[in-house]
């Protein structure tokens, strides 16, 4: 099923001559619906574990390779249903080539080129040990947390290692259980109509 077929159509004038409209019908793509559910919000260690567990979705954590073509195969035998992987983890997921997180190999890459080649080792800031960055830079940081750190106790975040941290942060999903795929389509389908 094709995501898109969904979406209304508008006239618009792609051509853009002036005094001389022509109007195509297209797809809307700028409309969006967000799912009726808060189970994409972050409840790690979190009463809400229970809630989370028992509306639908449970806990992916996505691998290297994993993409949301792969994952919609893997869990509900289709791949054109992987608007359903990203449409189910809500504002996490709105953008799949930024939000999603990086191979490995890529993520090199991308490091490379943000700090250059000589720098991917570089310091990038320290941490104390309960993971509360105490200097970046040059710049002394007031940690957050009770104590602080003592001279000499912290630790080098490298700029690869930082850059891996928030790349790994984006890597635990929702996924849908496929009892629940035809009423999302269907709410969803309902929801771009109105």
């Amino acid at each position: 099923m094709a995501y898109f077929k969904f979406f209304p159509k508008i006239l618009y004038d792609v051509r853009g001559v002036t005094n001389q409209q022509n109007f195509d019908s297209i797809t809307d793509i700028t409309k969006r619906v967000l799912l009726k559910s808060n189970s994409w919000k972050k409840t790690e260690n979190n009463v809400n574990e229970l809630l989370e567990g028992t509306s639908g979705f449970v806990k992916h954590l996505i691998q290297d390779g994993d993409r949301p073509e792969t994952l919609a195969y893997q869990f509900y035998g289709d791949s054109e249903l992987h608007w359903i992987i990203l449409y189910a983890n809500g504002a996490t997921l709105l953008n799949p080539y930024y939000d999603w997180p990086m191979t490995q190999f890529d993520l090199k890459k991308f490091v490379e080129k943000k700090y250059g080649a000589s720098n991917i080792n570089a310091i990038n800031h320290y941490v104390d040990s309960n993971d509360n960055i105490v200097e970046k830079q040059g710049e002394k940081i007031t940690p957050t947390s009770e104590g602080g750190a003592l001279a000499g106790t912290s630790t080098i975040v490298t700029n690869f290692q930082h850059e891996e941290k928030i790349n790994d942060a984006k890597r635990p999903i929702r996924i849908l259980q496929s009892e629940y795929v035809n009423l999302v389509i269907n709410e969803f389908e309902k929801l771009l109509s109105s």
